[in-house]
């Protein structure tokens, strides 16, 4: 009897033991991102009731803040990840172009707008608010951990419902400048090791850790051997690992889209560009009914 009962501990344990390690290799990491914004990145576009786009702010709207804050969120369980970004709305868009703000009295067109997912119609001397746009397509990165790829996937939807699916790839970027130190601190409950990097025009100091079991950071191209980056900063931008949970994630949760039909980069893109340009031309067309 003794042993039977010995036995029945030794497997629970085992049982409990394997739950916990299978936990370990999935959970989510909320990072908290502040971008700044050059004044000349900045194109601010309005159009007088008498027709025709003039450049800078209109009477009446605010002074727009040079920094963005939102939060990125990575989800990650066997091998795969997923993220996804909430906040940066309010007056500036970030939308596929790069940051525009715009109102609008009378006409516009996209290539007033300097291409598509630049621009956003509004009354005109109001300022513009993030639920201005609501484009036909929603864009996601998934992340493929084991080999190192992002996966970029654009959905395009109708009255709510995804009508097709697409995804490219994209390798994570060598970091050849990794430089490390002997500083450490915690970061989110974790030792951290400090590193320094030279990507282009920007200098990255970051804090990554080995004591989760997945490699990522939140820029491509400044990335340890092993480990997740849990604060990195430039003078451009920053990401700074709030939280972090090790829990149980269905790896469903973080898998591609089964119906994602494979292009290249510049296909994904254009792709984009298409829908988006039929997009603004159906609301131009809409707005010039409505103010008939």
């Amino acid at each position: 009897m003794e042993k039977t009962i010995s036995a029945f501990v030794v497997i629970a344990a085992l049982l409990v033991t394997g739950r916990e390690a299978a936990a370990q290799q999935s959970g989510v990491i909320e990072y908290e991102v502040t971008s700044r914004i050059e004044a000349g990145q900045m194109r601010i576009v309005s159009y007088s009731p008498a027709g025709g786009r003039t450049e800078g702010a209109p009477e009446g709207m605010p002074d727009l803040p040079n920094l963005v804050t939102s939060k990125q969120i990575l989800t990650f369980s066997g091998g795969k990840g997923k993220l996804e970004t909430e906040g940066g709305g309010g007056p500036r868009m970030m939308m596929m172009g790069g940051p525009v703000a715009g109102v609008a009295a009378r006409s516009a067109t996209v290539s007033d707008a300097g291409g598509p997912g630049n621009v956003a119609f509004a009354p005109a001397g109001r300022p513009l608010t993030a639920n201005a746009l609501r484009p036909p397509v929603s864009n996601t990165t998934y992340i493929d951990l084991a080999n190192r790829k992002y996966l970029s996937v654009t959905e395009e939807r109708k009255d709510s419902v995804v009508e097709n699916t697409w995804y490219s790839e994209e390798d994570y970027k060598a970091t050849p400048d990794f430089k490390t130190s002997k500083k450490t601190k915690k970061i989110a409950g974790y030792n951290c090791n400090r590193a320094t990097v030279n990507q282009g025009d920007e200098q990255f100091v970051l804090w990554y850790t080995t004591e989760i079991p997945v490699t990522f950071s939140p820029v491509n191209g400044v990335l340890p051997q092993q480990g997740v980056v849990l604060s990195i900063e430039s003078s451009k931008r920053s990401y700074v690992a709030k939280k972090v949970e090790l829990k149980p994630i269905p790896e469903s949760e973080v898998s591609l889209p089964a119906t994602a039909q494979k292009l290249t980069a510049d296909e994904l893109k254009e792709k984009r560009r298409s829908i988006m340009e039929k997009w603004h031309n159906e609301q131009f067309k809409k707005m010039q009914q409505q103010i008939q």
